[in-house]
């Protein structure tokens, strides 16, 4: 959420800690200036945990990371709260919920702010917005790619559609979006879920009680293969010496 994470992030890894960062679209597209917005209502859509920075140089200072490998992943956070229960916390801020929407826009954010910009390529957006975060979470290459063997889970990309972000059409049941009225290139034409469309011409067509538990295995390689190999190496070694009756005369002379 800020440049100082993302500082930290990279300096422990340079140390070699097992370290990763995943930025939400969130923060890599609006920034802590709407919270001193003088409408009270507004300023609350955008409250969250950690909140978003007032730096408004983070949203593509935190992209250019992601760009050059110094961030992994994007996911949202997405915890949406609508107007009414915002105003629980009208009289004390503390209590105002906590949340964002965002899992809808994700892939369109991150698009826009990466691949249209020119930051990063498409081979990047898969695996910032995919892959990594299957082999993370252990469930890869079931999910996070596509081939024999996998789940059939496929997004047709169009990187030359565009839409505006609002909440009179997105999918949220919440009556705000903290992205409203943003323009964003990348739209997904076709969503297909273990081989049946569940999106299609942006309507939606998935089925309730249509998805599945994936279980996740323990100890991720991707996260955890680096840690048993260092192990391993840093083990104590001996070494395997020569007796002092073997050593050259030359040395006896100075051991004596």
């Amino acid at each position: 959420m800020s440049k100082g994470a993302a500082r930290a992030i990279a300096h422990h890894r340079q140390k070699g800690s097992v370290i990763f960062g995943e930025p939400i679209a969130a923060g890599l597209a609006t920034d802590g200036s709407h919270y001193y917005d003088k409408d009270w209502l507004h300023a609350a859509r955008y409250v969250m945990s950690p909140p978003l920075s007032r730096d408004s140089s983070t949203p593509s200072a935190l992209m250019d990371l992601l760009a050059a490998g110094e961030l992994h992943l994007t996911a949202t956070d997405n915890c949406t709260f609508n107007c009414r229960q915002k105003l629980l916390g009208r009289d004390d801020f503390t209590k105002i919920p906590n949340g964002v929407n965002g899992v809808k826009d994700r892939m369109s954010v991150v698009w826009e702010k990466g691949v249209h910009s020119g930051k990063i390529d498409p081979m990047r957006f898969v695996a910032i917005t995919s892959s990594v975060a299957a082999k993370i979470f252990n469930c890869y290459p079931r999910k996070g790619r596509i081939a024999v063997g996998s789940d059939a889970d496929v997004v047709v990309w169009n990187p030359d559609a565009s839409r505006t972000i609002s909440k009179d059409t997105h999918h949220h049941a919440v009556d705000y979006n903290i992205f409203e009225g943003m323009e964003v290139h990348g739209v997904a034409d076709v969503t297909i879920s273990r081989g049946k469309i569940v999106w299609e011409n942006r309507q939606l067509k998935s089925v309730t009680g249509s998805g599945r538990f994936v279980s996740l295995k323990s100890w991720s390689p991707t996260v955890f293969s680096t840690i048993a190999q260092r192990a391993k190496m840093n083990q104590p070694r001996g070494v395997q010496r020569e007796t002092h009756q073997d050593l050259p005369k030359e040395v006896e002379k100075f051991a004596i």
